[in-house]
């Protein structure tokens, strides 16, 4: 990826700006999936689709009218390999305790464990490329001119917005403090990260290696040292916003949760082989993209996030239950 000077400039704009927004907005799709099973409040997620939304509203007008510099994200097809890599995406963001975007939220609150996460998501490409991994066949997006199918799906996306925005105001999102309101930060986060995908695409550290693995050794560090330079940009945004809201606190890397992350990184970036992307391209390109793949993709990958949270609540409920009637019963009068 060779940007100018000018478009350098604007992505790594773009890239403190979307960093500063996730931690404003506590971005992360477990967290929201444990926001619905205990609370059973779907603010973080409507948030998903205001960002979504929002940002499709950004990528159509500039694939549009910037001709040919901007192209909406290409579609890809929906096979069992897709379904896998949602599936893994899934599983990896438990394993980590935080998808991709909200490793960079807990970054910015100083939970430094999670800078684990670009060593794993290394590992895992490089483990991918190995073993063959690939997305599905690409098929170009046909709603990259002006359509009446095209200008539907922008009308959606925008009473979508409307619909997010007036939900999470319903449901009493506020912020002060130093924080955004969640929906505020959602939209933010929408701008920011359509424009920084549309002019520098393969920008995240994952794109970076994965784009880079057919070129080598030497191409890999290279890439790597670009996706590096950005994540350091997106993490420096999420540390500002939470110094500004005074929930950061320096927290240096431990060892369980350390090797978590690399692990869960890991496993992200073999799911990110086949989808093609993480979960922060999911929700910033494809979807915004109205991708079939993009839609499958995410909805599997959040399906399996809720799948093992309700899991694992049974697994220690039931454990609990063990544990208790495993105790002796006291004798009367004691």
């Amino acid at each position: 990826m060779i940007l100018s000077i000018g478009l350098a400039g604007l992505a790594a704009v773009c890239a403190f700006v979307m960093g500063y927004a996730l931690n404003q907005g506590t971005t992360c799709a477990v967290t929201a999936a444990r926001q619905v099973i205990d609370e059973r409040r779907p603010t973080m997620l409507l948030g998903f689709g205001v960002a979504a939304a929002t940002a499709g509203l950004v990528w159509f007008p500039l694939a549009w009218f910037t001709n040919g510099v901007v192209t909406l994200p290409p579609d890809h097809v929906v096979s069992g390999s897709l379904i896998l890599g949602g599936t893994l995406l899934g599983v990896g963001a438990v394993m980590n305790r935080a998808c991709l975007l909200g490793s960079i939220s807990r970054i910015g609150d100083g939970r430094l464990s999670y800078l684990g996460l670009p060593i794993g998501l290394a590992a895992g490409f490089v483990l991918g490329d190995r073993l063959g991994l690939s997305a599905p066949d690409a098929q170009a997006n046909m709603l990259g001119h002006p359509s009446e199918v095209a200008l539907l799906v922008l009308v959606i996306f925008g009473v979508l917005l409307w619909i997010g925005w007036w939900a999470m105001r319903m449901l009493g999102d506020k912020g002060g403090d130093g924080r955004w309101t969640w929906r505020t930060a959602m939209v933010v986060l929408g701008v920011s990260g359509a424009v920084l995908f549309a002019v520098a695409p393969g920008w995240t550290l994952a794109d970076a290696i994965r784009l880079a693995l057919p070129g080598g050794v030497m191409s890999i560090m290279a890439a790597g040292a670009l996706g590096l330079v950005m994540f350091a940009i997106l993490s420096g945004g999420a540390i500002v916003s939470g110094l500004r809201r005074r929930s950061f606190i320096l927290r240096p890397p431990r060892l369980v949760p350390f090797g978590r992350s690399v692990l869960g990184g890991a496993v992200m970036a073999l799911g990110a082989s086949l989808v093609p992307g993480g979960n922060d391209t999911l929700l910033l390109a494809a979807l915004p993209g109205a991708t079939t793949a993009g839609l499958v993709a995410y909805g599997v990958m959040s399906a399996t996030v809720f799948a093992l949270l309700l899991a694992r609540r049974g697994i220690d409920r039931a454990w609990d239950r063990a544990v208790v009637s495993s105790r002796p019963e006291s004798p009367p009068g004691s």
